[in-house]
């Protein structure tokens, strides 16, 4: 009799040992109301079946979406915090170290000021009063920045985590990046901008470190990846409606399926980072998508949060306007 109950013994224990119940994580959406047969919990116990969201998970498209809209309300409302003033102006520095002179630091602003555009560093090099490099040096002390001084082209293209068009717009590179540390590296060519250098950490999930380089050598950098494809970028906007973003995002989760997306607000850009899981085996590896919405200047508009769940039709994702 006792060899009779033995397997169910064992049963009971290997269910316990594989903790079956809690398998999936549950859902973060506290109106989810899906539960999970223990056979369906068995089933993806290796892969949830959901997707996590800012490292939270959502078991369906449904939960995802209304977690996207509460998400992306909270970015779009949010107000760039003005970048703080340098400790010392640009033309005073290079005064202080005999690289020019008041004169010539008065000029240039002048021509900054009839012009009404470019930074003083760019007028003080199209004055001829000094170079890009003496210009790079006084940006990096200005900033307590070390000074990129090359470029390795397929080191650039290789850490193409960072949508091309947030690229542009902060006039940066990612120069480097170190696995040991998690650590990448980031150039800039004019300002330093560490709301834009935190953004990147919290999406990319690693640590940055900002440099200086020349502002020519980055915008040679940034105009040779613009003629190249970038698959993998998708961009849309100038974009008001909250509910149209969401449904886009909704879309390409739902498409896609990937397991983790992230989300952050950089400047007048949110950008979205979808990983997916490949299905090769001999290879497994993350796909990523970038999607980024451009935000316009005008204040934005009211979010109705009545609009339903739809389920998508057949067919490809929006395409990007």
């Amino acid at each position: 009799m006792p060899h009779f109950f033995k397997p169910l013994t064992w049963s009971a224990s290997w269910i316990k040992r594989h903790n079956l119940e809690s398998s999936e994580p549950p859902c973060a959406l506290a109106s989810c109301s899906r539960s999970q047969s223990l056979w369906q919990r068995f089933r993806h116990r290796h892969r949830p079946n959901g997707t996590f969201l800012q490292g939270v998970f959502y078991c369906q498209p449904q939960c995802l979406e209304t977690a996207l809209i509460g998400q992306l309300s909270r970015l779009r409302v949010i107000t760039p915090s003005p970048p703080p003033p340098n400790r010392i102006p640009l033309g005073l520095l290079m005064v202080a170290r005999g690289k020019l002179t008041y004169t010539e630091v008065r000029a240039a602003l002048e021509a900054q000021r009839r012009a009404r555009y470019g930074k003083i560093g760019e007028w003080i090099e199209k004055l001829g009063f000094a170079t890009e490099q003496e210009v790079t040096t006084a940006l990096a002390l200005q900033w307590g920045c070390p000074v990129a001084t090359s470029f390795d082209p397929s080191t650039i293209q290789s850490l193409g985590n960072i949508p091309l068009s947030i690229l542009e717009a902060f006039q940066m590179l990612p120069l480097n990046y170190v696995a040991a540390t998690n650590t990448l590296y980031l150039a800039f060519g004019e300002r330093v901008d560490h709301a834009a250098l935190y953004a990147i950490e919290k999406i990319l999930d690693c640590r940055t470190q900002p440099c200086v380089a020349g502002r020519k050598s980055i915008a040679r950098q940034l105009d040779s990846m613009r003629q190249l494809p970038r698959p993998s970028d998708v961009e849309f906007g100038p974009m008001n409606d909250l509910a149209e973003m969401a449904r886009i995002a909704s879309s390409y989760t739902a498409r896609l399926t990937p397991e983790q997306v992230r989300l952050s607000r950089i400047g007048r850009f949110i950008w979205l980072r979808l990983d997916v899981r490949s299905n090769v085996r001999s290879k497994p590896r993350s796909i990523t998508t970038n999607l980024v919405f451009r935000l316009p200047t005008d204040s934005p508009r009211p979010l109705s949060f009545t609009r339903p769940f739809r389920q998508l039709p057949p067919g490809p994702p929006p395409q990007p306007t």
